[in-house]
């Protein structure tokens, strides 16, 4: 276990953290385009993989888990407080600077693009209303739009952010551990009581998702290791970890892919979860232990940028991926290379000029600056 002053050191070193938003973007990709790439995914040794091909929407938990880590850590570590009115003005001024520009250039961006706005039926019209309204979250022919069906855990982080002063100031009363164990028996209650009435496992779920209830935990879970990162109850250097993370994550793709297949009654998909967030906080743990191969892994300048350019990314592939037809079979290798191409292009663009249109360098956000350097511009890149 490594010493609370060695964390304290070392709290705005958040290279990891953006290297596991890096895994996680690559994942959520890949899933959007796994259904069409491999319609059909092929035994190996007699075992199907279907849990391995088709799971990478577990990217957006790791997503979850990842925000409460990073919107908790400075106040974990006494360095921002809710004590006055002013402060959560600012808070939630940062949050809307961070977030809600880059949401609207692509929504009117997607929505102006695709023609929506000339040829809008009645329910376009809505949902391009309820878009530049963000009230779309809050209606369940909207919450996923069809413009752009990512946006529903845009929504989950808003919501998140606006109720954040109220959770930490629950956590200062009852302490975390006990805010953790109560989101998880609520989550995992929405999540068992949706799936008994509403028993089907595909896409995400107005009640479960879109609406927070069934996500608080894993949001509540990044909470819960910022404290305990901060505080040095960390199983730093402990190798069982990522093998017990890797064990978890099977159990959880596994048991995913049955429900899917209704081998598994959807109801089981409630525990499932967190089985799942166990596994991804393992590797959080892991990511962040001194030494780790993990860690080194995160590290690299590819895994970096991805990471902080998530968003970005998160964004436009969507809104391309349909544009180009992919979604409903058009995958030739050309398509897939256009795909790749405008959204990495669009993607630093928009990054550059419009998540982070107020840093001075290109270099600095894309990495080019030596060592010394870097530190700031991760701490920035994982803001989320």
């Amino acid at each position: 276990m490594a010493a609370v002053s060695e964390h304290r050191v070392e709290i705005s070193r958040v290279a990891e953290l953006n290297g596991l938003r890096g895994i996680a973007i690559l994942a959520v990709v890949w899933h959007h385009l796994s259904f069409v790439l491999v319609p059909a995914p092929p035994s190996l040794f007699g075992m199907p993989t279907e849990a391995i091909l088709w799971n990478g929407w577990m990217g957006v938990n790791l997503f979850f888990i990842l925000s409460g880590f990073v919107l908790y850590l400075p106040y974990a570590a006494d360095k921002r407080r809710f004590t006055r009115r002013e402060e959560i003005v600012h808070f939630y001024r940062h949050r809307f600077l961070r977030l809600m520009p880059l949401y609207f250039f692509v929504v009117v961006a997607t929505f102006a693009l695709s023609g929506q706005f000339a040829n809008a039926n009645e329910h376009a019209i809505h949902e391009i209303v309820r878009c530049l309204t963000f009230t779309f979250p809050f209606f369940p022919d909207t919450f996923s739009p069809f413009s752009n069906w990512a946006l529903w855990s845009v929504g989950a982080e808003v919501m998140f952010s606006l109720i954040f002063p109220l959770l930490v100031a629950i956590a200062e009363r009852v302490g975390l551990t006990r805010l953790l164990g109560l989101t998880i028996f609520l989550s995992l209650c929405v999540r068992l009581l949706r799936r008994i009435y509403y028993p089907v496992f595909f896409g995400p779920d107005w009640v479960i998702d879109a609406l927070l209830i069934g996500r608080l935990d894993e949001f509540v879970i990044g909470m819960w290791l910022a404290r305990s990162y901060v505080d040095g109850r960390w199983l730093s250097g402990c190798r069982i970890l990522p093998l017990a993370a890797t064990a978890l994550l099977a159990v959880a793709s596994w048991g995913f892919a049955g429900c899917f297949d209704k081998r598994i009654p959807a109801e089981w998909t409630a525990l499932l979860n967190n089985v799942l967030d166990i596994a991804l906080a393992l590797f959080v743990v892991t990511a962040l232990s001194h030494g780790s191969l993990f860690a080194r892994l995160l590290r690299s300048r590819l895994l970096q940028v991805l990471g902080m350019g998530c968003y970005s990314v998160y964004l436009w592939h969507l809104p391309i991926l349909r544009a180009l037809q992919i979604d409903v079979g058009g995958a030739g290798a050309v398509r897939i290379a256009c795909f790749i191409g405008a959204t990495v292009f669009l993607s630093a663009m928009t990054y550059r000029f419009v998540e982070f249109r107020s840093v001075d360098s290109w270099r600095q956000l894309f990495l080019a600056e030596p060592p010394m350097d870097r530190t700031r511009s991760m701490v920035n890149g994982a803001r989320g």
